[in-house]
């Protein structure tokens, strides 16, 4: 008996050790995402110079060229983050959140439940899902405290949603189907149906997320096991935010909170992309209208001006890494794209590829480039100018090679803190302490992406 305990408790260390090592390793290396795109730029740089006949005041140029190409799209990103933010930060969205945590009486069903709701929002606007799961991740911790639920393993579920984000707010599919943007002299407009609602993908998020509730139940730590949360946190999670004596409000605080004005345009609003839904199909949307139908929602569930004002300027704060740097990566794209670097790295594409594995080999190859550009949108600009000419010349299906693109940047943030930043914080624990269970959702997302792009990738 006592060498059975040992045993175990040898591989726990062991596993600790390594996930610490991984962590460290992560923290050491990884540099903040704004000095990758400097030194990015400085290695595209000696790359094109090297191996182009664009010398280097030629690719200051080519780089000036691309540099503002991207003004619109930074925006429409923007706003897609900050209408997330919004409508998961409204008190109708929270009111819903504490009815539906309440609901399950057991962890296993609190577990299910979670996974099934966040997973589905994430789907549909990852930005609200990362914002919803963790105010109902919250809550949860706070309401089944003593259930003996383990607090670093539902931190570790929360952050695990995000590889369910494959939806319709994903940049690059937005981006193809949206009339302008800076591949459309290759591509044309991709729309919807053909990339988020393909049935292919459809079927590998709906295996992802039957399988999710599955595992982690599987994984989930034994109640004689769990550290709960702790009291001072959930103090700290269950401060009321004081009330405000409305009959002390001057007029023009009266009216910024009136509860009229906003909702007359959020209804217009609402409307218009209604309307837009009803002549085109949903599978016709694109970043505009998306982000239109999000503001208008946002408008909607918070009602007065003052409200929705206080939001957007916590949400802003989540766009910071957008607004600076996407013109830097514009400069990349402009660099890769003019000097001729982009055929370059397209012919090695075809020479380690084939029509049924170039769409994996963009998976893996985002996912490990996902480890220094952790946001979708500024590798695509990246990455579009030699994927897509790459599965032009092979015959492979763009929508197939997009789908990949993105869901190969979903699967590698299980093993990198850049997007588990925001949930680290809200939810008070280390990347170290939740890493054993985002590893086992990046294991499965291998598994199940692995045999839908290699084994059946065209299975419908």
């Amino acid at each position: 008996m006592n060498t059975s305990t040992n045993r175990t408790t040898v591989k726990k260390d062991f596993l600790t050790n390594l996930i610490d090592l991984f962590t460290e390793w992560s923290l050491n290396w990884i540099p903040d995402s704004m000095v990758f795109v400097l030194l990015l730029t400085l290695i595209v740089f000696a790359m094109a110079w090297g191996l182009t006949a664009h010398g280097p005041f030629q690719l200051i140029l080519d780089y000036t060229k691309g540099f503002w190409a991207l003004l619109t799209f930074a925006m429409q990103l923007c706003l897609l983050m900050i209408t997330g933010f919004v409508i998961a930060d409204s008190k109708p969205v929270h009111f819903l959140i504490v009815k539906l945590v309440d609901c399950p009486k057991s962890v296993n069903q609190t577990i299910v439940m979670y996974i099934l709701v966040a997973g589905f929002v994430s789907w549909l606007h990852w930005g609200i899902g990362l914002m919803l799961g963790i105010v109902m991740g919250r809550e949860i911790a706070v309401r089944k405290r003593g259930m003996g639920l383990h607090y670093p393993f539902l931190v570790g579920v929360i952050y695990s949603m995000g590889v369910l984000s494959n939806g319709p707010s994903q940049a690059a599919q937005l981006l193809v189907a949206t009339p302008g943007h800076i591949m459309e002299k290759v591509t044309g407009i991709i729309p919807l149906t053909q990339t988020t609602f393909s049935p292919h993908l459809l079927v590998t998020m709906l295996i992802l997320y039957i399988g999710l509730p599955i595992i982690m139940l599987a994984v989930k730590p034994h109640k004689k096991d769990s550290v709960e949360i702790s009291e001072a946190t959930v103090k700290e999670f269950s401060m009321v935010p004081v009330e405000i004596n409305k009959e002390k409000l001057r007029p023009a605080e009266r009216l910024e909170r009136s509860r009229l004005l906003l909702p007359i345009i959020a209804l217009g609003i609402l409307v218009s992309v209604g309307n837009f839904v009803w002549l085109n199909g949903i599978g016709r949307l694109d970043l505009n209208t998306l982000n239109f139908a999000f503001l208008g929602f946002a408008m909607l569930l918070h009602g007065s001006s003052h409200s929705f004002i206080a939001s957007v300027s916590k949400g802003v704060t989540t766009t910071t890494g957008i607004i600076i740097q996407f013109p830097l990566y514009a400069g990349i794209f402009g660099m890769i794209s003019n000097s001729g670097l982009a055929q370059i790295i397209t012919d090695w594409f075809i020479s380690i590829s084939t029509a049924r594995t170039l769409p994996w080999i963009v998976f893996l190859y985002t996912g490990i480039i996902d480890f220094f550009v952790p946001s979708a949108g500024s590798k695509f600009v990246i990455e579009a100018p030699y994927i897509i000419p790459a599965a032009q010349q092979l015959g492979v299906s763009i929508p197939q090679i997009l789908n990949a693109y993105t869901q190969g940047s979903c699967w590698v943030n299980m093993l990198q803190p850049f997007w588990a930043l925001p949930v680290l914080g809200a939810m008070k624990v280390r990347f170290q302490d939740i890493l054993p269970y985002t590893f086992i959702t990046w294991f499965w997302v291998l598994l199940v992406v692995s045999f839908m792009f290699l084994v059946w990738p065209n299975g419908f």
